[in-house]
């Protein structure tokens, strides 16, 4: 009953971008678990989420530019909030956690600094 739930609401948001079935498996179900878990409880429902990627068609996994320290791979999507507020770029790692700002912490949820 509950995947039929939550397949029902992942539905709702559309995907953009590079195709989410190109992605490595390991990061096609983390973005959809992310999807559906943290980045709900981070900014509401989900009107779009746009995995981005370089225009040569190479995968869109890789290590975070914008905070270096952190080595993990994993894969940015802006995600479009459906309540019409500004779109922001989530880090998506390979267990279905991820951040949208420096100092966020790995998880589901909204606590929001490490440390806290």
């Amino acid at each position: 009953m509950s995947r039929a739930f939550s397949t029902a609401r992942q539905n709702l948001a559309r995907w953009l971008g590079y195709n989410k079935e190109l992605l490595p498996p390991v990061f096609k179900d983390a973005a959809e678990r992310y999807v559906e878990n943290g980045a709900v409880q981070k900014v509401g429902k989900v009107d779009s989420i746009e995995i981005l990627h370089r225009n040569d068609g190479s995968s869109p996994v890789h290590q975070s530019h914008f905070n270096r320290l952190d080595k993990a791979m994993i894969i940015s999507a802006r995600i479009s909030p459906a309540d019409g507020s500004r779109p922001r770029t989530h880090h998506i790692y390979a267990d279905g956690t991820g951040t949208f700002k420096k100092g966020d912490k790995r998880e589901y949820s909204t606590s929001s600094e490490q440390g806290a």
